[in-house]
């Protein structure tokens, strides 16, 4: 979330009283600045630390900025019980009503009584003691990741891209390496709603290209997340970018050349194999079929 972007979206809409921000790939982005903006404004934020656990911000760890935070358990985290995850609170009674809600919204009651609905969100003993057992492991996972990021960072040195950003006084936990091809080195990429296709550049590549040659060494790595607003079922909807709104009923670029930043992240980034499992000779290799894409 560009901070600049969510004063221009309080400008045009101030009666906004709930804003979400999504921390992407364990990389904290400048948080403090986006709660200092919802507070002024008396707004609530939840902050998305799904893919934050233990990355930190000015010495604070991810998920401790919102007013309601949440971290994942799911199975590709930095920790995991296979699945669920947590919610954050320094509020009392706003935990107690979320395990109330999670837990069907029973009364205290002999029998089935619901004054209100609820939900069967509750996480099973067996996947809470899985993800106890792996909290002491956290800050080894994290080295772990940061090795595959620095292997990467150099291992890719002197190639037109560019790896996550680290901002000041961060401490990421590393979970997802990626990288965005520098626009001129970009060959020319076409994506609908479920295919993409490339032609092939003397000299420049493609997320698409790269993807598929990771992929026939049998590595995985996939496209940069696709922004909210570039969803079948959101694009329709307004998005608000630092000039002004990107998208307004319509799925283009609007007059005046608001640039939708999101949007070129998407067409030009990649998330990299990035399994704490994977050894450095497995890593040199994607790396060797990665810098032979520019070729």
């Amino acid at each position: 979330m560009d901070p600049v972007a969510l004063e221009k979206a309080f400008e045009l809409y101030p009666e906004v009283k709930l804003v979400v921000c999504a921390e992407l790939y364990g990389f904290p982005g400048d948080i403090n600045k986006i709660k200092e903006i919802c507070e002024r404004h008396g707004a609530l934020l939840i902050e998305d630390a799904a893919e934050a656990m233990g990355a930190t911000f000015h010495g604070k760890q991810c998920g401790s900025f919102g007013d309601y935070s949440a971290v994942s358990y799911n199975g590709n985290k930095i920790i995991t019980g296979s699945s669920g995850g947590c919610l954050l609170t320094n509020d009392l009674e706003v935990a107690n009503k979320a395990r109330k809600w999670s837990t069907q919204a029973r009364e205290a009651a002999a029998w089935y009584q619901h004054e209100e609905v609820g939900f069967n969100y509750r996480m099973s003993n067996v996947i809470a003691g899985v993800i106890r057992g792996q909290y002491p492991h956290l800050e080894e996972h994290i080295a772990q990741k940061k090795a595959i990021y620095e292997r990467y960072k150099e291992g890719l040195k002197n190639l037109p891209i560019r790896m996550n950003p680290i901002l000041d006084d961060s401490e990421p936990n590393y979970w997802l390496s990626a990288l965005i091809i520098d626009k001129e080195y970009m060959c020319q990429q076409v994506r609908d709603d479920s295919k993409a296709l490339y032609t092939k550049e003397k000299g420049k590549t493609c997320p698409t290209e790269i993807l598929e040659a990771i992929s026939s060494i049998n590595a995985e790595g996939r496209p940069i997340w696709k922004p909210m607003h570039m969803q079948p079922m959101y694009r329709m909807h307004e998005c608000i970018g630092r000039g002004g709104s990107i998208r307004a009923k319509t799925n283009a670029y609007i007059a005046g050349g608001v640039k939708d930043i999101g949007a070129d992240i998407f067409e030009r980034g990649c998330c990299l194999p990035s399994d704490n499992k994977m050894t450095p000779e497995e890593q040199d290799r994607i790396i060797e079929v990665i810098r032979r894409c520019f070729e």
